[in-house]
């Protein structure tokens, strides 16, 4: 059963740290954590880019880390390129991109990776304006084809996507349920408590 889920919560309340022990980049130092399926992690885009290599360089160095052999690599290099809108800056090296550039090239290539859940921590808040519109057009096709879990702030990305949402406050779940009822939740912790 494929299900959007979105995780809110203040800063510090613990979502990245839940993210980070779902991915396996934290150990639970009590109980265990089972996930049926294969994870990938948009957590921190753009690990693993070399600046002194050029762009053309670094999608092929970031497809050998998710697992892509040159062969898949050329299959989808143009649908990379076209997606990140950088056709004529592939064959410059990173150091001279913007970091808005190097996001998009980042997030063009992670969207390639296989998996049954997809992990994304604010991702969705990529890039420009027109450029956030693609990816949340992206993630949207996804919906009832794959399991995402979305951490934001973004309450109406959470109404928009979700299917269901928990809140968190100091490392714990307060409350889960429908969009509506999270967003709500979430807003009165706010007012109450800020």
């Amino acid at each position: 059963d494929c299900e959007f889920l979105g995780i809110v919560g203040r800063n510090g309340s613990g979502k990245s740290t839940l993210l980070k022990l779902l991915s396996k980049i934290y150990t639970p130092t009590k109980g265990d954590i089972e996930i049926d399926g294969s994870l990938v992690p948009f957590i921190e885009l753009g690990v693993g880019f070399n600046p002194e290599l050029t762009g053309r360089e670094n999608v092929y160095l970031n497809g050998a880390m998710l697992g892509f052999s040159n062969q898949e690599m050329d299959a989808m290099y143009d649908d990379i390129v076209k997606f990140a809108e950088l056709p004529e800056f592939m064959d410059q090296k990173l150091k001279n991109y913007s970091s808005g550039m190097q996001v998009r090239l980042a997030f063009s290539i992670a969207i390639r990776a296989r998996g049954d859940i997809l992990i994304l921590d604010e991702v969705l808040a990529v890039g420009d304006a027109a450029f956030q519109k693609k990816c949340n057009d992206y993630f949207a096709s996804l919906h009832g084809k794959q399991t995402v879990i979305l951490v934001t702030h973004s309450m109406e990305n959470v109404m928009a996507y979700c299917d269901r949402a928990i809140l968190i406050e100091k490392g714990k779940i307060i409350e889960e349920g429908e969009p509506a009822k999270i967003t709500e939740a979430y807003l009165k912790l706010f007012n109450l408590n800020s």
